[in-house]
């Protein structure tokens, strides 16, 4: 649980929220729109993937995500949202710039956030 109690991750949500609020009061908020959400996703993303892993699977708080899984989410996030959804959907728009977020996110993930939970005993 304490996963999901990490400042980065609360931080995440919280700008989430703020643009999807502000998106449907009809006021969108310019460049923090469509780019401060997509530089958050992955993180989030991935810390509810590390969160499960260590809850359900693993069942360690010690657990991390290897490189290679969180360049798996990465790569699936940015052919998902950024190749299948435009395909298929005139709603949504391919843009690198939101590729190159999510991969920037995810390095983000995996240096900073990414760590084994350690708790401080009093001695």
């Amino acid at each position: 649980m304490k996963t999901l109690l990490n400042k980065w991750f609360i931080a995440g949500c919280f700008v989430w929220l703020v643009v999807f609020s502000m998106r449907k009061l009809h006021h969108p908020l310019p460049y923090l729109n469509g780019y401060l959400d997509d530089a958050v996703a992955l993180p989030v993303i991935a810390n509810l993937g590390l969160w499960f892993q260590r809850s359900v699977i693993i069942k360690s708080e010690y657990y991390v995500l290897s490189v290679w899984q969180v360049a798996f989410i990465t790569g699936y996030v940015i052919i998902v949202f950024e190749g299948m959804l435009p395909f298929l959907s005139k709603t949504y728009t391919a843009d690198w710039v939101d590729a190159l977020l999510y991969i920037l996110g995810g390095a983000f993930f995996y240096w900073v956030i990414n760590k084994p939970i350690v708790e401080v005993r009093d001695l």
